[in-house]
């Protein structure tokens, strides 16, 4: 699972860790976009986002009961959504680690005026701004396995 602020660099970390694993990657802004095309701050979203995201799960304890890892590459932003999924993985006897992509703002706001190849939503800074003051860190007791990724404010 991943967390961190929008834009920090969840999916490019997803992929690394998908080739270095092996794993096999769900990313939620592919599948949206590909499968419906709509904007995140689209009426529709939510209820559209809910539904892929299961799709998404259903396929993944699949993958998961072949013994291979997967990667949900959709941000855990709150400790709520981290305990649902927690949860879940739980549930399917499936091990849960964390990786939170820990950087400044400032680096978040780089990436997401980058943003170009279609695969991930294009973010105002005024977005990013608003969904960063939303962000719950996550913290060791959370029931799963936490690594930080910190990278350093880019120059």
């Amino acid at each position: 699972m991943l967390a961190g602020l929008n834009a920090a660099g969840k999916t490019t970390l997803a992929r690394r860790l998908q080739r270095s694993l092996p794993a096999v990657r769900f990313t939620l802004d592919e599948w949206m976009l590909r499968l419906h095309g709509l904007s995140y701050d689209h009426a529709d979203y939510p209820a559209a986002a809910a539904t892929c995201r299961e799709v998404i799960w259903d396929t993944a304890v699949q993958v998961l009961k072949t013994g291979t890892p997967v990667i949900l590459d959709w941000n855990l932003w709150s400790r709520e959504r981290r305990a649902e999924w927690v949860s879940r993985a739980a549930d399917v006897g499936a091990p849960c680690v964390l990786h939170y992509l820990k950087v400044p703002l400032s680096t978040a706001l780089e990436r997401g005026r980058m943003r170009a190849d279609g695969t991930a939503h294009r973010l105002s800074p005024d977005a990013i701004r608003h969904l960063a003051a939303l962000f719950e860190p996550p913290t060791d007791a959370e029931g799963f396995v936490l690594e930080t990724v910190i990278q350093a404010e880019r120059t």
